[in-house]
């Protein structure tokens, strides 16, 4: 599913519209649209970026609350919007988003149902799920929680908290996508032997060559792992470093980089290693839905096909 202009809201420079993190009320209408990036983006290094920007899945019926809380969210993350609980699986089955806040009082899918099916279908039960609601009794609190809701917060909130909230659960998502590469590495015995393709090249490109594939093999981990650290890593500058790898192997570094990322993800599912989430955020993509699209991309079928089929092998 391609999602509309009005359904996404990128982060701002300035933060969120100006305003402070809490003490603002509800304000009337939608927050107007924030483009990607003013300028064009030429490269392909900082279409990766932006495509792996962290994103949160709003699903809020009310139209001044959903643009009070994407005000505020959109100075840090990607934010994509739905309206009520149907449209908001469809967009997070489709767009694997980092987190999702949803209300709990909506028309066609309430929050609670909603939640119960992102847990329960393992493309999507990794997203942490923030419920928002009016209801204060424990009864409630307990239901949403019930559904595997990873937290609850109650309306009237405070802006700073939800924000805090937002903050820690991804957070946690990191320290144990961390945790878990450094654990699968141990698994398959160290640092896989990653290839590009090969080509007839004299013994200086084979070092070249070589030197490239250990930089980036150090550096898959690392999300923040860029063209500018390979540069470095290898002792070029960033244009020196494309003219020599477009002569050899024929690729840019930024398409090096995400190649060797998706080869490294790719034996990790083969191994079943781990899940999804967890392999996507081992090999350094910001974002699964990210990974997952790269990965059909360059290999014509999702990771979770790869991972269903080594648990049949």
């Amino acid at each position: 599913r391609h999602l509309t202009d009005a359904q996404v809201v990128a982060p701002t420079a300035a933060g969120a519209g100006g305003q402070g993190a809490s003490g603002d009320g509800f304000v009337g209408g939608e927050t107007s649209i924030s483009q990607a990036s003013d300028t064009t983006v030429d490269t392909a290094d900082e279409e990766e970026t932006a495509a792996d920007r962290t994103t949160v899945l709003l699903v809020e019926d009310n139209a001044d609350i959903r643009s009070y809380v994407t005000r505020h969210l959109a100075g840090r993350f990607r934010v994509v919007v739905a309206v009520n609980g149907r449209e908001g699986l469809e967009l997070a089955r489709a767009t694997l988003p980092d987190l999702i806040i949803s209300d709990v009082m909506m028309p066609e899918m309430d929050g609670f149902a909603l939640c119960r099916e992102i847990k329960s279908n393992p493309e999507t039960d990794f997203i942490p799920v923030i419920l928002l609601t009016a209801k204060a009794d424990q009864s409630d609190k307990l239901e949403g929680l019930g559904q595997r809701a990873d937290d609850y917060l109650t309306k009237p909130f405070d802006t700073a908290e939800l924000l805090a909230r937002v903050t820690n659960l991804i957070n946690s998502r990191k320290l144990l996508r961390d945790r878990f590469a450094e654990e699968a590495a141990s698994r398959i015995g160290g640092p896989a032997r990653l290839h590009v393709t090969p080509v007839e090249v004299d013994s200086a490109d084979t070092v070249f060559l070589e030197n490239v594939r250990n930089a980036v093999e150090v550096g898959i981990p690392d999300e923040s792992f860029t063209v500018d650290a390979l540069a470095e890593g290898v002792g070029l500058s960033r244009s020196q470093l494309h003219r020599r790898l477009k002569a050899i192997a024929g690729k840019s570094a930024s398409e090096v980089i995400r190649e060797m990322r998706l080869e490294r993800g790719s034996q990790l599912l083969a191994a079943r290693a781990g899940t999804v989430s967890e392999i996507a955020y081992a090999v350094g993509f910001k974002s699964v839905s990210h990974f997952s699209k790269a990965f059909l991309e360059h290999y014509g079928q999702r990771p979770s096909a790869i991972l269903a089929g080594a648990g049949q092998a």
